[in-house]
C-alpha cells in the first residue's frame, strides 16, 4: 500500500491536464489542482476524508457555494485520475458526495434586444471599436468560445462569398464551420478592411496595431473576456463574459427556430444532450426578443 500521508502528487498532474483539450480549460485546472496541493502540504493526510475537509476549509472562506462546487470538483477529478494512473493506491473520492452550486445551468442570457445593445456599444468608426466588434459577433451571433476566437487566423475566415465562414478550431482541435451572413457579417467584413492583409497563419483577431514593423500580436482569453465586460459596462449591463455570449448564441437561435442539430454543430458541441440544455432558456429569450 502506498503511504498516502507523505504521497507526492505533483507528478501525475501533468498526465490529467493532458486529458483536457481547451488551454483556458488546462489552465484553470493547474490553478485549482495546485491550490490544493498548496493546502494539503500543512493539512494531511491524504485519505479518503481530504476532500471532505477541504471542502470545509473552502467554506469557512465564505467562498459562494458555486465557486466551492467548482473547486471540489476540479480537485475530485484529479484526485480519481491519480488513482487511474496508479499514483494512488485507492479511489479517495469513492462515495463522497460533491457539494453543488447555487446556479446550477443557468447561464447568463442575453435578449435579442440587449444583444443588439451590446453591439452597438463599440465605436465602429475607430480601429478598436471594430477590432471589438467582430469580436463579439463571433461570440454572441456566432456562438464561439473565447478560446476560438483567439485561435481564428487569416486563412480561417473566407469573405469571398456573400456570407462571412469562418473555419474554428474546437476542443481537441476539431474544426468546424460557423457561417454569419447579413448584417452580423458586415462587422467581420469591416474588422478585415482595417486589419490588413497578412500571412495565412496570423492572428486574424489583433491585440493591438503594428509598431515599428514589429508582428502584431493575437488576442488571448483573458483579453476576449475583458473586451466582453469592458463594453458590457459601457452598454450599462452586468454579468456579461465571454461564455455568455456563447449561451446567448445558442439560446436566440433556438428562439428563432434553428434546428437543435444545427445549433449543435455551430456550437462543436460532441453530444446534442449538450445542446439540448439551453432548451429550457429559450422561453425566457424569446420573451424579450424583438
Amino acid at each position: 500500500m502506498i503511504a498516502t500521508e507523505t504521497l507526492d502528487l505533483t507528478p501525475a498532474i501533468p498526465i490529467f491536464l493532458r486529458r483536457l483539450h481547451a488551454d483556458s480549460t488546462r489552465a484553470a485546472y493547474a490553478r485549482e489542482v495546485a491550490r490544493f496541493l498548496a493546502w494539503l502540504e500543512g493539512n494531511g493526510p491524504l485519505d479518503a476524508e481530504v476532500l471532505p475537509r477541504y471542502v470545509e476549509v473552502l467554506r469557512g472562506r465564505k467562498l459562494s457555494p458555486t465557486f466551492i462546487a467548482w473547486r471540489a470538483t476540479v480537485v475530485a477529478a484529479f484526485l480519481r485520475d491519480a488513482h487511474r494512473q496508479g499514483v494512488l493506491d485507492r479511489d479517495l473520492v469513492t462515495g463522497y458526495r460533491l457539494p453543488r452550486g447555487t446556479r446550477g445551468f443557468a447561464p447568463r442570457v442575453l435578449s435579442a434586444a440587449e444583444l443588439k445593445r451590446l453591439l452597438a456599444a463599440p465605436d465602429a468608426r475607430s480601429w478598436q471599436g471594430r477590432r471589438d466588434l467582430a469580436v463579439l459577433v463571433c461570440l454572441g451571433v456566432g456562438g464561439l468560445r473565447a478560446g476560438e476566437v483567439c485561435r481564428l487566423r487569416v486563412g480561417d475566415v473566407d469573405l469571398s462569398t456573400y456570407r462571412v465562414t469562418l473555419r474554428v478550431t474546437g476542443k481537441g482541435d476539431k474544426r468546424r464551420l460557423v457561417s454569419l451572413a447579413g448584417r452580423p457579417a458586415s462587422p467581420l467584413r469591416a474588422w478585415a478592411r482595417v486589419r490588413g492583409d497578412a500571412a495565412p497563419d496570423a492572428p486574424w483577431l489583433l491585440a493591438r496595431r503594428a509598431v515599428d514593423g514589429t508582428p502584431p500580436r493575437g488576442l488571448n482569453v483573458a483579453a476576449v473576456d475583458y473586451i466582453t465586460r469592458r463594453t458590457a459596462r459601457v452598454a450599462g449591463m452586468a454579468g456579461v463574459h465571454a461564455h455568455a455570449l456563447r449561451h446567448s448564441a445558442a439560446s436566440l437561435a433556438l428562439t428563432r427556430g434553428v434546428r437543435l442539430h444545427e445549433v449543435r454543430d455551430q456550437l462543436g458541441h460532441a453530444s446534442i444532450v449538450t445542446t439540448s440544455r439551453y432548451l429550457h432558456v429559450t422561453v425566457m429569450a424569446s420573451r424579450f426578443s424583438q
